[in-house]
């Protein structure tokens, strides 16, 4: 059974990725970017989790998320590709820690494992619906013969500073506006997060 925590931590890897290419970003984030997507695609969840931003762990705990990404890994792969950054945000100073919005493109391929846990085709429609909900119908590309989902998601990240130069990762998801007001305060959601 396809659980809402399994969704809430597909749409978070499905949206997150490295940070390549021709806009300006701190050099610190850019490191943490490219840490972040090295260990996804290698697996290495506990490295990747270490970079998140820790506030989410106190909603979602952290050996949860990494037991739902291992448990995905007996049917299901992901990688990361061809991604860049389109647009980063001025800082934002909120009390003792600075925000910085990222927006970016990036290619995902899910490739579910013939026989495996989710190659039944009611994981397949609920993987694929939410994929469409989450990045639109355009942007998904199922070939059923590889059982391969592709997605060119155009997505926003969140770079926090907490006062100590080690800058965490939090994806934007307005579907989940409940969890971004609980992650930002209202400066940061009215300043960054739901600014065009």
């Amino acid at each position: 059974m396809i659980t809402r925590n399994f969704i809430l931590i597909l749409c978070f890897f499905a949206s997150t990725a490295a940070v390549v290419g021709q806009v300006k970003v701190d050099p610190a984030i850019q490191s943490k970017f490219d840490a972040f997507i090295d260990y996804s695609n290698s697996k290495q969840w506990d490295k990747a989790f270490d970079l998140i931003y820790p506030k989410l762990f106190t909603r979602v705990p952290k050996q949860d998320m990494v037991n739902m990404m291992k448990q995905m890994e007996v049917g299901m792969s992901l990688q990361m590709q061809n991604t860049k950054i389109t647009s980063s945000s001025l800082p934002v100073q909120d009390g003792d820690e600075t925000f910085v919005k990222l927006s970016y493109v990036s290619d995902m391929v899910f490739t579910i494992e013939k026989g495996g846990m989710y190659d039944e085709p009611k994981y397949i429609q609920s993987i694929g619906d939410q994929f469409k909900s989450s990045y639109g119908p355009r942007s998904v590309q199922w070939d059923a013969d590889a059982k391969i989902y592709k997605i060119h998601a155009t997505k926003d990240m969140m770079a926090i500073n907490p006062g100590n130069g080690d800058w965490k990762l939090v994806e934007i998801n307005l579907e989940q506006l409940e969890l971004m007001e609980f992650l930002f305060s209202q400066k940061i959601m009215d300043e960054l997060v739901r600014a065009e």
